[in-house]
């Protein structure tokens, strides 16, 4: 019935012959919507922290968000937030302060952890399945000042692989995020981060736009992190140019123009003038989406690029560096 599929409670009464519907299903005023969002803050807030610090030759105060990935200390946030950041300080949830240190920091992907002197603190759990457009989600951070500290706004995911950043594709939200918010959490029902808010597009007429970084980028930065101290990214010898439609943003079949090539690229075969169609059978339109698909490789690994070459589409091997 189409009151059962929006959620209402249908029962039947055999002696009056009648259909009762019920549309409070919540248990209160607010709904069991409601009450699993604030039982969801409730339990993430714990693990968001703010930081704060000086930047610039006036010692400015600035500041933004963080999420704790290790009890032993580390906290993750926006490489903007913390990059040239003197004084780090960062605070917990229970309102105590500890002085912080940039441990790593990738610009490309916006990511970086610092690391406090304390143990046992609670951690996030990031999301293993794949968001949907529409899926509820919930933004913790420190909006605008310091005496906002963890403060929550709740929207939906409003479009995935959004490629506005010309790194990689994010996550868009409708979830209120303002300054300070950077390095917060996208968090879904389940208590799950499913992206580090890292941006958004403001000015006059603009507003419901916010970007997070996905949790399978994360991942994908953190595991360099660990293994390497920094992000080494697999690529190509080539420098690579995107067709006028997906400079901006429209929907094309083209690929990824090359304007030149060297080195080993270039001696198994890539030249200037060719355009790269696919990557081991996944298209590419843009250069997001050849970073996306850099993010399934090591340097030294090798990968069968379709290319197109004068008036016909041909494929070589190509090794990664």
């Amino acid at each position: 019935m189409v009151s059962e599929a929006l959620g209402a409670d249908v029962s039947w009464d055999g002696t009056a012959r009648a259909v009762s519907i019920n549309l409070d299903t919540g248990g209160g005023s607010g709904g069991s919507d409601d009450r699993r969002v604030a039982d969801v803050i409730q339990s993430i807030s714990p693990s968001v922290v703010a930081i704060v610090g000086n930047v610039g030759s006036q010692a400015q105060m600035a500041g933004g968000s963080g999420v704790i990935i290790r009890s032993g200390g580390d906290i993750l946030t926006n490489a903007h937030v913390v990059d040239g950041m003197d004084n780090i300080v960062v605070v917990l949830h229970d309102g105590s302060a500890y002085n912080g240190r940039v441990r790593f920091i990738d610009h490309e992907s916006d990511l970086a952890v610092v690391r406090i002197d304390r143990l046992g603190l609670p951690i996030v759990t990031f999301a293993q399945a794949d968001v949907m457009v529409g899926d509820t989600v919930i933004a913790i951070g420190t909006p605008l000042s310091f005496s906002l500290r963890n403060s929550a706004t709740k929207g939906i995911i409003s479009g995935l692989d959004r490629g506005v950043s010309g790194g990689y594709a994010l996550i868009q939200t409708d979830a209120s995020i303002n300054a300070g918010n950077s390095g917060g959490p996208l968090v879904n029902l389940n208590g799950e981060v499913v992206g580090i808010n890292s941006s958004k597009f403001a000015g006059f007429g603009i507003e419901g736009i916010g970007f997070s970084i996905p949790a399978d980028t994360v991942r994908f930065v953190l595991s360099h992190f660990d293994r390497y101290g920094e992000v080494r990214r697999a690529g190509i010898s080539a420098n690579l140019e995107e067709s006028w439609a997906a400079q901006r943003g429209l929907p094309t079949r083209e690929g990824l123009h090359v304007t030149s090539s060297s080195g080993i690229t270039r001696e198994e075969g890539l030249q200037s003038g060719d355009t790269i169609l696919a990557i081991d059978g996944v298209n590419v339109h843009s250069q997001v989406d050849f970073n996306e698909r850099m993010k399934n490789y090591s340097r030294g690994d090798s990968a069968e690029f379709r290319i197109w070459r004068g008036s016909e589409a041909t494929t070589i091997r190509l090794t990664l560096n």
